[in-house]
Parts: C-alpha cells; structure tokens; sequence
C-alpha cells in the first residue's frame, strides 16, 4: 500500500512533465486520450484500432456504417446501385463534396487509393479485402512477380529510376485491364466484385477504402532503383500543413509523442451536423498519469483503460462514469497444429485430440472471475455471440470443462498419462495481465491432465515475429471483428488465409466457406458458416478462452453524445462537452 501511495504521489508531480510542460496543449471542444504515438496516418496502411478511429476523423468512405445498429448509411456517396446478380456496384459521390482544400472529391481519388492498396509496394495492412473486386488479387501478383523479374533482370546493383517509373506504367496498364474498377465520370464509380458477397458495403466502409488526395500523394512518390517500388514520401501523413482530407475535421496540429489536434473541416459537406469543432488527442504513455489526468478533468474520455487499472476502477461501484462494454473480440491461444515442430521433432498437438483435451481442461469461467476479474463472458465460440445479425454461434460444438473427458481424450490419442505430452510451451506477449493468465491455465492442465508446460513471456513484436514462423507450440492471441459478418473471424482459419498461423487445415472446413460465398439465400449462408465453425470448434485449432470487454471513462453527466458499441467505432463528430462555467 506505502509503494502504492508513493506512485501516486510522484505521477501527481510528474505529471505537468508527461503532458507536456512549456509547450501549451491547444484548447479543444473534446479531449481524448491515446496510450501510444499513432502507427500511421495512411488509410492504407493502418491496421491499429486507435489509427483507424483517427482516420474516421480525417477521411470517409463512400458508405458509412454505423456501429451501433450496423446499418448502412450514405457517405460520401449520397447513394448507390446494386445490380440484380449482386456483383456490380455503383456509387454516386455528393456533388457537394471537397477535399479539405477545397479541391472537389471524385471518383478518380477513391480509385487511385484503392489502386494504392492493391500493390505489394504500399505494404497495406488489409490489402486482402480490395480482393474481393474482380481482378485486384490477380493484379497484385501480376505486381509482384513484375518486380521480382525486375530485380532479376537489373541485379544487385538495380535499375534507373526511369526503368522503375516505366515498369509501373506498365502496370497502371493492366490495372485498367484487370481489375473490376471504373470511373464512369468524376463522380460515379462502379466496381466489379468477383462473386456475390454480401457484406460488400461493410467493407467499403472501412479504412482501407478510404480515399487520399491522389495529387498530394503523387508529389512526394518516388521509385527505389533497386526493387523497382513506388515509394510514398512518409512525412506526407504526420505534416499538417501538407496532409489533405475529406472527412469532418483537419489535422491542424501535432507534436509526436503529446497530441494530435483537429478542427472542423470547413469544406466537409456535411459540417452543419457537427457537435463540436475541435478535437484533442493526448498522448499519455503512464497508466497512473493516464488516470490522473482523467480524474483532474484535464482528459474528457479515456477509449479503453489499461489492464492494470480496470479492476480497481470496475470495483468502485458508486462511479457511473466508469463504462464495461462487452466488445467483438474473442481472447484465445493458438495451437501449432504442423506434423512436426520446428525442432523437427513430432508435434503431439497435431492430434486434434490432444488440442481438444487441452480446451476441456479449461475452467473459463475462473479466468473472468479470479484472474482478470472483469468477469468476461466465457468464450464457447470463436465468433462473439450477437456480434453478427442473424447468426447464432453453434455452441453446442464447443469443448466443455470437463477434466475425465479431457483425460479419456489423451488416452484415446495414446497417451496413459498426460505427463507422457511434451515438449509444449505457452508463449505470450508480456504486459497486460497475459502472464497472469499463462499461469492459470498452466496450473489447471497441471491439475486436471497431469501435462506440464513451460513458460515464455516477450515482447509482442517477438511473438508476432515467431506465431509467423510457426516457431512456437501454443500461443497467445486475440482476434476483433473487422466488420459485422462471421466470415471476419472464420477466414482467418482457412488453410489459404495467411492470418492462419496455427497451419491448421481442412478441406470441409474450406468448402464450406466457399459454397457460403455462393450462396444467396442469407439464412442459408449463416447455416453454411454455422456448420464451418462447428468444425473449427471440434477439432480445436485454437483454444476459445473469453471474449473481450472494455473498461472506458468518461462522465454522461457531462461528456454527451458518446455512445459506446461493440466495435469500439465512436462517432466522435455527434460528441458535445458541458464545461462548468462555460455550458451552465
């Protein structure tokens, strides 16, 4: 407790130095807090939730989907056109729509961005969901082995920069040729997709098919000799006075690491509708100063608490400004399911029979209520249940905590005794309550199945870098819904998905997914994913512990229209602050 209050005392007098002494933050209408420096400001290339709430500030895509009732509303398009066989697409932009330069929004700008996305040179993060259009996936391989017989004609020494610039005009040829992309006029874009997807418009209306200002971007690319790439000039995205927008507000200010700063973008077409006209988002690295900064009114909103703080705040049942949203992310440890370890030694978790013995001889209802103590719902399904209209997770498919058929499972796949499996290590990403979990989990296989498993605790980039390679044999993991349809979590377990780092496979599994993007019929397609993830949860891939909450601070009383979803999507533009002795 004395350790505790000291803490206390020394962030209260640091914490004029964390926020930033001598440099005045800028007053703003609503002031939010960050717990890092954003990892990009390029719609294409962010995959980080607190980049992409950023981006839905800065730019917007043709349909805006609203994630409290998910529906489907107009964006920068004021309408749109679905053709009978549901494969073409026809947007129409507002005619009173600008760049927050004033430069009028067309169609040409949304293609040259999702071209941008469609190419290995841009490193997008979700490039995969342009390849839905017809032709996008075929043409970023026609890229990429374009380039690669550039380094072999050219060598290690490269090309010219003129040969480099030729090569990509070549392939801005076959873009026009290969991809089901057009712009009918400056403001009436139809695309082609490759079969009926009917979660299509959700798509759209993520980051990644956020447009940017083509003319801005094309100034600062240049061409590496060496590889042949396109280069985008990566200061462009940070500079306020050279970053250009077409969503409600403008990058007006920043300094890295302590704020990023937004007014009202005075050419939004729908700016009337604003509630506020600034927007300030602090940086604060410190959970306690975090905190401090909060309680001291200097913040109006922290997004999601650290975990180091939620149960203390979660227990003060008398504050009302403390908010447990249950959101559409599922917590889980990924089982190298591969033949043989990296080691070359046999892997006993490529029996399914083992991996299901371990999921049964977890007690999750004890994670959520003396682990983590947030009390999240226990996990019985890799898709959250409600987070999908008109899907209901097949439960009644999942492991069980039920240590004598955990133990009947090892035997059945040949092992008397659990302490007869080894060689099994649980690797977790350090920080964040992670290891607190690895050690119950750890202690109930112990308990229950008599298998002893060792210990790994790093760095999250280490066990990325190692979940790539298959260098592990359970590893922790957690996967968010990127949009609201089941397939957002099921394709990451398809054998082609490269987000399937469990190697996993399964051809009915494959099947099934497939035969559901042919199908018309909506119920149909649910009862086609229903039995794919029936499969998943059988055979154990992975290990279902809990689905997220998220632990969020801000006072109704005085911070109104912020509501919270799911999806951790905030409409920060319908956000009005009540200042004591400003409002009154």
């Amino acid at each position: 407790m004395f350790k505790r209050i000291i803490a206390v005392i020394l962030v209260m007098f640091s914490l004029p130095f964390i926020i930033g002494v001598g440099d005045p933050m800028p007053d703003a209408d609503f002031v939010y807090v960050e717990d890092a420096e954003y990892n990009s400001r390029d719609p294409q290339r962010m995959t980080y939730a607190a980049d992409i709430r950023l981006a839905r500030r800065l730019f917007e895509t043709l349909v805006d989907l609203d994630f409290n009732d998910l529906s489907r509303n107009p964006g920068a398009a004021e309408r749109w056109e679905v053709s009978e066989d549901g494969l073409t697409y026809t947007f129409y932009i507002r005619e009173n729509a600008y760049w927050s330069n004033g430069d009028p929004l067309t169609s040409h700008d949304y293609i040259y961005a999702w071209r941008r996305a469609m190419i290995p040179d841009t490193a997008a993060g979700y490039a995969l969901f342009l390849f839905v259009i017809d032709g996008a996936q075929d043409f970023y391989k026609y890229r990429e082995a374009q380039l690669a017989e550039y380094v072999k004609h050219t060598g290690q020494a490269g090309g010219s920069e003129a040969q480099a610039r030729d090569l990509w005009g070549e392939a801005l040829k076959k873009f026009d040729e290969m991809v089901g992309v057009r712009a009918i006029d400056d403001k009436t874009i139809e695309v082609t997709i490759k079969q009926r997807t009917s979660y299509f418009l959700d798509l759209v209306a993520f980051a990644t098919y956020m447009p940017v200002h083509a003319q801005s971007v094309e100034a600062g690319v240049a061409y590496n000799v060496e590889s042949g790439r396109r280069l985008d000039d990566p200061t462009y995205w940070n500079d306020p006075k050279r970053l250009i927008g077409n969503g409600p507000y403008v990058l007006k200010k920043r300094k890295f690491r302590q704020y990023s700063f937004l007014t009202a973008n005075p050419y939004y077409w729908n700016r009337d509708s604003l509630k506020n006209q600034s927007l300030l988002a602090r940086i604060i690295y410190d959970d306690m100063a975090m905190l401090m900064a909060y309680d001291q009114g200097v913040v109006d909103y922290v997004p999601q608490v650290s975990n180091t703080l939620t149960y203390d705040l979660v227990e003060q049942r008398d504050r009302d400004d403390v908010h447990v949203t249950p959101v559409a992310g599922t917590y889980i440890y990924n089982f190298n399911c591969l033949p043989r370890l990296n080691n070359g030694k046999p892997n006993p978790l490529a029996d399914w029979r083992v991996r299901r013995a371990l999921c049964v001889a977890i007690d999750r209802d004890q994670l959520g209520e003396n682990i983590t103590r947030l009390n999240e719902p226990p996990a019985y399904s890799f898709v959250p249940p409600g987070s999908c209209a008109g899907y209901d997770p097949p439960v009644e498919a999942a492991p069980i905590f039920d240590p004598e058929a955990a133990r009947a499972l090892l035997l059945e796949a040949g092992y008397a005794d659990g302490s007869e499996v080894k060689g099994l290590s649980i690797l977790y990403n350090t920080g964040s309550g992670h290891d607190q979990i690895a050690q119950a989990v750890k202690n109930m296989w112990e308990e229950h199945l008599g298998v002893v498993v060792t210990l790994e605790g790093v760095e999250s980039k280490i066990s990325s870098q190692r979940g790539r390679s298959q260098d592990y044999t359970i590893r922790r993991a957690g996967w968010y819904g990127d949009y609201a349809d089941p397939t957002s979590w099921l394709d990451i377990r398809s054998s082609k998905d490269e987000n399937n780092t469990t190697k996993w496979s399964n051809p009915e599994y494959d099947a099934l997914l497939a035969k559901a993007a042919l199908v018309e019929d909506p119920a149909e397609r649910m009862r086609l994913l229903q039995e794919a993830e029936a499969i998943l949860l059988r055979e154990c891939p992975q290990a279902v512990l809990y689905h997220y909450v998220v632990v969020s601070l801000f006072d109704p009383k005085k911070v109104k229209g912020l509501e919270l979803n799911a999806w951790t999507r905030d409409r920060f533009e319908q956000v009005s602050v009540i200042r004591q002795g400003v409002n009154d």
